[in-house]
């Protein structure tokens, strides 16, 4: 928190004395190189995973479909369990939780004021008629 603290100070001391606006970004691109190989790594692990699936699926691998299988009994034992009891909860503390969700609303809505007045609202955003140019 204190980091933060000190990053939006400076921050601000930096749109106050008109830095960031009045200094020129370069343009950002990905180049194609990069995509490429983003996805061919992405590809590898995308087809690792299929391959296991497939085994788990046709159980050839018996232990590790007892393992899924056992997992997503439980998770849905979790659910049951949870879609059973969170309404009887809510139903009976229904007033101290809306009270405390009422609290937290206020409190962020809060931050986000200040946050929007300090911060956001001094950053310049380009015109329609910049947008048209580039």
């Amino acid at each position: 928190m204190g980091l933060l603290v000190i990053l939006i100070s400076d921050g601000s001391d930096l749109l106050e004395d008109d830095v960031l606006a009045s200094a020129s970004l370069p343009d950002l691109e990905i180049s194609e190189e990069t995509i490429v190989k983003a996805a061919d790594v992405l590809q590898l692990y995308a087809n690792h995973a299929l391959s296991i699936a497939r085994e788990i699926a046709i159980g050839r691998n018996l232990k590790m479909f007892l393992q899924v299988a056992f997992g997503l009994w439980v998770a849905s034992y979790i659910g049951v369990l949870l879609s059973l009891s969170v309404p009887v909860l809510y139903d009976k503390y229904q007033h101290r939780i809306d009270e405390k969700l009422s609290v937290t609303h206020r409190i962020i809505q809060t931050q986000y004021r200040k946050i929007d007045e300090s911060l956001l609202k001094k950053i310049p955003l380009p015109s329609s008629k910049e947008k048209k140019i580039q």
